[in-house]
């Protein structure tokens, strides 16, 4: 079974049903109501929604569907309305004011695809020179190339750490774009989130215990039952969030995550001692490129990139921070069901 980060069939069904039963309820209060409430803005609500987040031919579906609706509104709710040629052209203008709202809506929506197809393509190109750059700057530090002098290996050193940032931006960057994507899917299966940590943390202890930090992990004594996930993914999830618990926290400190069972999810805190999240930068911790102040580390891609992720898997992430005390990243998964793929 594939999963994508857009709106499923179903999702999309319901989204069109409940577009055109806001319809009917409009052109019902029209009618009651009568001329004084009948509003353009009210009909072109529906058809805007399921536009943006269904697709061209619901929207021309419910745009004819508004304009049927108000003209039936209007023609009902006159007791002396008397068809003439003139109303038809009424008629056929408010038909035409929704399609062309529904094509306009259609023509950004691509010139939004086509930027972010190229910037993609863009980063794409530059990541092959980064990559080359890197190289060549990586055997000159070996001295491959010949001795290097104290001031020049240093310069040489700087040069091929600020490559190494770069390489890391272009592929967050990339990885983001194709989340984005409408080709983007996920190939879940049963995963049992505890082992899955425990190899992290094993992956990540001689890190940890470069900074004397300790590392813990907390599970229900009566065990917990697997989620239904893309492992890669949900790899990419966690190694993201240990590794920035690591990076932010002192010398000493303590990251501890601890998985429980609430209603249908399986909920994962990782909690670290570090320096904290200042309050006013919490709502956009979650942004793409927001970083904050003078912190010289990371690329401001890889929490939006995890937030996507968990997004597409059905579950959400949130974190609760004091400055100086520490940070919790908490995240849920939905847990497998049989029957729940295939």
């Amino acid at each position: 079974m594939n999963i994508g980060n857009h709106p499923p069939q179903k999702s999309s069904s319901v989204i069109t049903i409940l577009g055109f039963i806001f319809v009917v309820i409009i052109g019902v209060l029209d009618y009651l109501i009568g001329p004084d409430f009948s509003s353009l803005l009210a009909y072109l609500i529906p058809v805007i929604v399921v536009t943006r987040f269904v697709g061209k031919m619901a929207g021309i579906s419910i745009s004819i569907a508004s304009a049927i609706t108000w003209i039936l509104a209007d023609i009902l709710a006159d007791p002396n309305y008397t068809f003439l040629p003139v109303h038809f052209w009424n008629h056929l203008e408010k038909l035409a004011i929704f399609l062309i709202i529904v094509f306009i809506l259609m023509k950004l929506a691509q010139i939004e695809e086509e930027r972010k197809n190229m910037i993609s393509m863009l980063a794409h190109d530059m990541k092959n020179p980064a990559l080359v750059a890197k190289g060549f700057s990586s055997r000159m530090l070996k001295g491959k190339t010949g001795q290097l002098t104290e001031h020049q290996a240093e310069y040489v050193n700087l040069i091929n750490n600020e490559l190494t940032r770069l390489e890391r931006l272009i592929l967050d960057f990339l990885e983001m774009s194709r989340l984005e994507s409408k080709k983007f899917r996920l190939n879940p299966e049963p995963l049992d989130i505890s082992l899955n940590i425990k190899k992290h943390i094993e992956a990540v202890s001689v890190e940890a215990a470069n900074k004397n930090i300790s590392l813990f992990l907390d599970v229900p004594d009566e065990g917990i039952p697997p989620v239904y996930a893309d492992v890669m993914q949900i790899d990419r999830v966690i190694r993201n969030l240990m590794g920035n618990a690591i990076n932010y926290s002192d010398e000493g400190g303590t990251i501890r995550i601890h998985i429980s069972v609430k209603n249908r999810y399986l909920l994962v805190k990782v909690q670290d001692t570090g320096r904290g999240i200042p309050k006013e930068h919490i709502k956009h911790i979650f942004k793409p490129f927001h970083r904050i102040k003078n912190d010289p580390g990371g690329t401001g891609l890889g929490l939006p990139i995890v937030q996507s992720l968990l997004k597409a898997h059905g579950g959400k992430i949130w974190v609760e921070s004091v400055p100086g005390n520490g940070s919790t990243f908490s995240f849920t998964l939905p847990i497998f069901q049989a029957g729940h793929g295939g």
